[in-house]
């Protein structure tokens, strides 16, 4: 019982609203049809009344919900005059002026009854609460697109995050990769091409040794070139042997090695291979790199002890 009096008020409405449609669509399509294909002319006509009945549609809902309508209404109210052109110029055109009057009636009584139900139907609210929904409603949306756009952010900080890590993991990957491949590369080279034996090293050298041959003599126990007499094995003292001149080579190389290395703090391999070969030119003295090296490695392990002392 109750569903039939909330029903009752909008019977008339909804029939005479059925009715003015059906009469608008065949107004307004058999006006076109007389310039367009028929499709055409009704297609139009049925879109023509579908916004006007979604307006309508949409009046009631805002006007239930106590809230602005202002949009509907004005859309509601200009497709009534069309309306109601369209159907007397449709009857003035068929010769029929009763027509053309009952037809541009049936649009005003289905917006007046229309407008009566909606009253009649309508949540009852003041102004000053209507103002406090509105505000409420404005917070809501507002909340909902801050939460929206957080929720947005997080994503997009998640997946640079794991945009990061992937290209760091494949980055890692990589590195491993190239020093595998390099560790193995230096293994081939170093089996194709072994180092060479050192042997023994020359011995240490005193201070007075270092001095003579840097300023220009000869250590004792190595002839000079060109001071005469003869050695044990008969030779002349002035031509020494190969022997006794890669001694002395070897001799003063070491002198050299230790001078250089003998600096706070010691130098660099780099440093010192630098260093080694600049003198050895200067003082014209013969070396290869695998024995400077040795000499760095040897003057580095007789400087250790003596260090860890202090």
């Amino acid at each position: 019982m109750n569903s039939w009096k909330k029903a009752a008020p909008w019977v008339l409405p909804s029939i005479l609203t059925a009715v003015a449609v059906a009469w608008a669509v065949d107004a307004i399509g058999g006006i076109l049809a007389d310039q367009a294909a028929w499709p055409f002319a009704y297609s139009v006509a049925v879109l023509y009344d579908a916004v006007w009945l979604y307006a309508l549609a949409q009046e009631t809902a805002h006007r239930r919900q106590g809230s602005s309508a202002r949009l509907p209404k004005v859309i509601g109210w200009v497709f009534l005059p069309l309306t109601v052109a369209v159907l007397g110029v449709r009857g003035l055109l068929a010769g029929d002026v009763l027509a053309a009057a009952v037809g541009a009636l049936i649009p005003v009584l289905a917006k007046v009854t229309l407008v009566m139900a909606i009253d009649r139907d309508r949540t009852r609210i003041s102004s000053r609460a209507q103002a406090a929904i509105d505000r409420t409603r404005a917070v809501t949306r507002d909340r909902i697109a801050v939460t929206r756009a957080v929720a947005a952010a997080r994503a997009d900080e998640t997946k640079a995050a794991a945009e990061i890590l992937k290209a760091t993991r494949e980055a890692d990957a990589d590195a491993v990769t190239v020093t595998h491949d390099a560790y193995e590369r230096y293994a081939e080279v170093m089996d194709q091409h072994p180092l060479p034996e050192l042997g023994e090293l020359p011995s240490l050298v005193s201070d007075g040794e270092l001095e003579a041959l840097l300023s220009g003599g000869v250590p004792d126990g190595v002839p000079a070139l060109g001071t005469g007499g003869s050695d044990p094995s008969g030779k002349s003292a002035g031509t020494p042997s190969a022997q006794a001149a890669k001694a002395a080579n070897d001799q003063a190389v070491a002198l050299l090695a230790a001078q250089l290395y003998a600096t706070s703090p010691p130098p660099s391999k780099r440093k010192f291979r630098e260093a080694m070969r600049a003198e050895m030119n200067a003082q014209k003295l013969t070396g290869s790199w695998e024995t400077i090296d040795a000499l760095y490695d040897r003057e580095k392990t007789l400087s250790g002890p003596a260090a860890g002392g202090e």
